[in-house]
């Protein structure tokens, strides 16, 4: 989140961690790092808790997502991105994973 604009975010501790994985003043985030495809479940379990807090969902895979997950962030407005920690990398993977992608989380 930091390397897209949002510099004020902290990695969420003790209640905040039930909720989210990360956390600014303006996005919540969640970091999918296990193996396996992102899938519908999660995305419509973040924007849940998004539109709750009021805080737009931002998620990052480090592996695939499966096409009706992809089509749900859209739907729910949740920014998937997709990121390779060896290589450095992070790219939109739906619509609005890639707006972002190519300008920040600025207002």
């Amino acid at each position: 989140m930091m390397y897209l604009g949002a510099v004020d975010t902290v990695a969420a501790s003790g209640a905040a961690a039930q909720a989210c994985d990360l956390y600014s003043a303006k996005f919540l985030a969640w970091v999918e790092n296990k193996p396996g495809n992102l899938d519908i479940e999660r995305v419509n379990r973040a924007a849940t808790v998004s539109a709750a807090d009021g805080r737009p969902a931002l998620m990052f895979v480090r592996h695939g997502v499966l096409p009706d997950a992809r089509e749900r962030a859209d739907e729910l407005g949740v920014a998937v991105f997709g990121f390779d920690p060896r290589g450095g990398t992070l790219d939109g993977v739906n619509l609005l994973g890639r707006a972002l992608s190519a300008n920040g989380l600025s207002e």
